[in-house]
């Protein structure tokens, strides 16, 4: 696949999130915190855990790009880790869910969030897409992350943001599920 469309691509869903997601900064601490059972996720918890697991990759992205050495490969090869990972977790078209899975315990979120979630969360979109944008002239290839469960399983870069971008995209459909059964209960 050719790297800009990818890049310019998973840019538009980042920036789609972001734009979704500063949606939510209009709703009071109650629809934020709104759970429809005790077993799901509020908004802000969604958004917690998207912090958490972006920290991660976002943590990673800086420190490799930094180092990175410039490349004038216009392809980009998903490797087939990175692909089985993506279907698992990116939304299909019609916003369905394809695998539901259990979180692992350390990106569960914490019940009292002590800093500006949304706010953190918007930024860190921003320094996604500035990551995308330095990517544009690596090699997505070449470059490895480890992905989020350890370093058995690494990702090249391009599939790192495509199940970064992905991941993201499932939560805040999650969330605004949240909001729909809000609707409802009113």
């Amino acid at each position: 696949m050719d790297k800009l469309d990818l890049l310019n691509s998973l840019i538009r869903d980042t920036q789609q999130v972001k734009d979704e997601a500063k949606a939510f900064e209009s709703l009071s601490k109650e629809e934020l915190n709104y759970k429809p059972t005790q077993e799901q996720w509020s908004v802000l918890e969604c958004i917690e855990h998207l912090n958490i697991a972006d920290a991660h990759y976002i943590g990673q992205f800086d420190k490799k790009l930094e180092d990175a050495i410039t490349s004038d490969n216009p392809k980009f090869k998903p490797g087939w880790i990175g692909n089985y990972f993506v279907k698992m977790i990116k939304p299909r078209e019609d916003g369905t869910i394809p695998s539901p899975m259990k979180t692992m315990r350390k990106f569960i979120p914490e019940v009292n969030v002590q800093y500006d979630t949304l706010g953190k969360f918007i930024e860190d979109q921003e320094k996604l897409i500035d990551a995308l944008e330095k990517s544009k002239a690596l090699d997505l290839n070449k470059i490895k992350i480890t992905s989020a469960i350890g370093p058995i399983v690494t990702f090249k870069l391009g599939d790192a943001f495509r199940f970064l971008i992905g991941h993201n995209q499932r939560h805040i459909i999650q969330a605004q599920r949240v909001l729909q059964q809000l609707e409802v209960v009113s």
